[in-house]
């Protein structure tokens, strides 16, 4: 078994223990630095080689005591043909960092000269002065102490995308080709667990993924207001700048909703806005609706990625007069009795409806500062009142109510901002499905 070294005194192994300065009390906290990804083959690119050290421990590291040591042992003998030390720098606990021949390796912190030996056996040795303290031997067993277990069938490919790599992080068996396998290349971030289809982590034409969803889904003809929901997710392994965000190929998102640019997306992040939209048309279409993303990537190249969904136009409910009674086929604009299931008006239309239950909830969208009045006429059951709130369901705040008995009621609220509004309809008689009440959100 690999011994490993910590900054404490183990029942079995070795100890590396941090002598204190006089005065001071000795440390608690461990250093336990691994071999973590390590790419070693790139085919026709061996320029963008790469290893990973994670610090598993709970103390930072000081990495100038340690020093890579690459191993060659085809012919029998464990020979090492190059010694790399690690510089001047403290790895914190949980973090990455990553040597490269290549300054196109992302995320590297190191850039050393030389190839890694891309055939077996071979290994990588993590030094302390002239102690292993963590090594990785592939295709094959590399000869003591450079093998954990065995590194027998353990290889990178060659593909350009793929490494060995632990799974999940610093998972240590002291078994090489148990605890490494190939995956997709992830240097100084997360390993994961995919190691297929790894080309999209690279390709900038595939790095964004734009997904779009609408509430509701259908509004009844000609149309009414509707929440959109825009998902960017970064699927590649480089840094987004986010920089443009727009609607329907051209309405600029930033300051709409909760919508804001520009965003920096790190590797596998992802970012959710929300904002209000009119959709209009006519019964049984379906108006698409498209959001579109774009941004740089750490090597400046544009990034780009479009989503759609459609929102269907239903039709309006149909009133059929018959003397002496005005009936409907159901309720217009049920469900409607919560703040969530408010139904959407639009400013300066007319709709009827049945007090046909104690609470009928609407929303309402001010687009700008202005002096609204509220109309609610023909309220026959007489007996309730009006609320409007301002705010979204979970944090109202009350703007002003009417709690008067009668029939036809004028909420004058004056010069109110910009924002979402509900009007909640409370009605203290037993259900009216008979009369239809108007309401009315005048504006300006």
């Amino acid at each position: 078994m690999m011994m490993k070294w910590y900054m404490f005194l183990l029942l079995l192994g070795f100890v590396v223990t941090a002598v204190p300065r006089f005065g001071e009390q000795a440390p608690d906290d461990v250093v336990e630095l691994r071999l973590n990804e390590i790419d070693y083959k790139q085919g026709s690119l061996p320029g963008n080689q790469f290893i990973e050290i994670i610090n598993k421990g709970d103390a930072a590291a000081n990495l100038s005591d340690y020093n890579l040591r690459l191993v060659d042992g085809r012919s029998g003998q464990a020979v090492v043909y190059q010694t790399i030390n690690l510089p001047q720098a403290t790895l914190a606990p949980g973090d990455y960092f990553v040597l490269c021949n290549s300054a196109t390796v992302i995320n590297c912190d190191y850039q050393f000269t030389g190839i890694i030996q891309e055939s077996g056996p071979g290994a990588v040795a993590l030094m302390l002065s002239s102690v292993v303290i963590d090594t990785v031997s592939y295709e094959g067993n590399t000869p003591s102490p450079y093998t954990e277990g065995s590194g027998m069938g353990l290889a990178d490919d060659g593909v350009g995308y793929k490494s060995i790599a632990r799974f999940p992080d610093g998972l240590d068996n002291n078994q090489n080709n148990v605890d490494f396998s190939p995956r997709c290349i992830t240097p100084g971030l997360a390993n994961r667990e995919q190691d297929a289809d790894c080309e999209r982590w690279l390709d900038p034409a595939q790095a964004l993924e734009v997904t779009v969803s609408a509430f509701p889904t259908a509004v009844p003809e000609p149309g009414g207001l509707v929440t959109m929901t825009a998902h960017i997710a970064n699927q590649s392994i480089f840094n987004i700048d986010l920089h443009s965000l727009t609607a329907n190929g051209g309405q600029n998102l930033h300051g709409v909703g909760s919508c804001l640019l520009p965003q920096i997306l790190t590797g596998f992040a992802s970012y959710t806005c929300h904002f209000t939209t009119a959709v209009i048309g006519l019964f049984g279409e379906e108006i698409g609706q498209t959001v579109t993303a774009v941004g740089r990537d750490d090597f400046n190249r544009q990034v780009a990625d479009s989503g759609q969904t459609a929102v269907s136009i239903s039709q309006r409910i149909r009133w059929d007069i018959y003397l002496p009674l005005l009936q409907s086929l159901r309720p217009y604009g049920e469900p409607n009795n919560t703040c969530i299931q408010g139904y959407p008006l639009l400013l300066n239309q007319t709709y009827s409806f049945l007090a046909e239950d104690r609470d009928d909830w609407y929303s309402v969208d001010l687009p700008q500062q202005g002096v609204v009045r509220i109309h609610w006429l023909n309220f026959v059951p007489q007996e309730g009142q009006m609320i409007l709130y301002r705010g979204e369901c979970l944090n109202l705040t009350i703007v002003a109510n009417s709690g008067q008995t009668a029939v036809n009621r004028i909420l004058d609220v004056g010069s109110q901002p910009a924002g979402r509004y509900y009007i909640r309809i409370i009605s203290d008689a037993p259900p009216n499905n008979q009369d239809a009440y108007t309401l009315r959100v005048q504006f300006p």
